[in-house]
């Protein structure tokens, strides 16, 4: 076996050794089999009339039972949608 060819084979083997090397230390997904911990939450869609008082008064009263305005959507442009969202109970474990 001649030097050039030597030098090929090394190459070759060493590409290969660090393709292996690479896919073996990839990241891989972590699947939880227990109970999830991220935040769940449940939203509420409600549509109000197109005056700031009767935006305002429903913002207050689903501000005030603990919902978080999530997004605000005007339906056919002319009916306010206010997309409410709150953290849902946690199911028992």
């Amino acid at each position: 076996m001649d030097e050039a060819n030597r030098w090929r084979w090394l190459f070759i083997g060493t590409g290969c050794l660090l393709l292996v090397l690479f896919l073996s230390l990839r990241a891989t997904p972590v699947v939880s089999q227990g109970p999830s911990n991220q935040p769940r939450f449940e939203y509420r869609v409600i549509e109000v009339p197109p005056d700031t008082r009767s935006i305002q008064s429903a913002l207050n009263e689903y501000g005030q039972a603990g919902w978080e305005l999530a997004a605000f959507e005007m339906g056919e442009l002319q009916t306010p949608r206010l997309i409410f969202k709150k953290g849902a109970p946690s199911a028992p474990e």
